[in-house]
């Protein structure tokens, strides 16, 4: 998806005391730090406060879910879930991209608060570095997303 792809989300009525946890997965960090990274400056150029964005670092994709829901029951008011899976031999990648897909999903139903999965499941590195970093890059996708999808629900409570 190009920015050229992108929908046009129309204005968004920002709230500046929602809470955001941006969680990662430290697998490949150098990318998922450069989406939280431009997730946290387009969050921040919203205008959310940069004292309610929290960082949380997950030992890996499989472990997004949990973290997003302790966030999200902690007091945050939505999530974004970053991370990187490469594709390798086995079919291991394929399960770890489902569960963390199915988890975060099971997760924003139940406690009816926002998680963006942004979590890529490529082929190659070069296909996750070319949308992590640059002018395709996710993280800001991700934190214009939740944005949109934190006013719908707001409007809808």
């Amino acid at each position: 998806m190009t920015k050229s792809d992108v929908p046009d989300f129309g204005k968004t009525q920002i709230n500046p005391q929602w809470k955001i946890a941006l969680v990662r997965s430290v697998w490949y960090s150098d990318l998922t730090s450069a989406m939280a990274t431009d997730a946290r400056k387009t969050l921040i150029a919203a205008g959310i406060p940069e004292k309610n964005i929290q960082l949380i670092d997950a030992p890996g994709s499989f472990e997004l879910p949990l973290l997003c829901q302790k966030a999200l029951e902690q007091g945050a008011d939505g999530a974004i879930a970053l991370g990187i899976i490469v594709q390798g031999a086995t079919h291991h990648a394929r399960l770890i991209a489902e569960q963390s897909a199915a988890g975060c999903m099971q997760v924003q139903l139940a406690l009816g608060k926002p998680i963006i999965f942004e979590v890529l499941f490529v082929d190659a590195l070069d296909d996750a570095r070319s949308r992590a970093v640059g002018t395709d890059a996710k993280g800001s996708l991700a934190a214009k997303t939740l944005l949109t999808q934190l006013a719908n629900v707001s409007k809808m409570s």
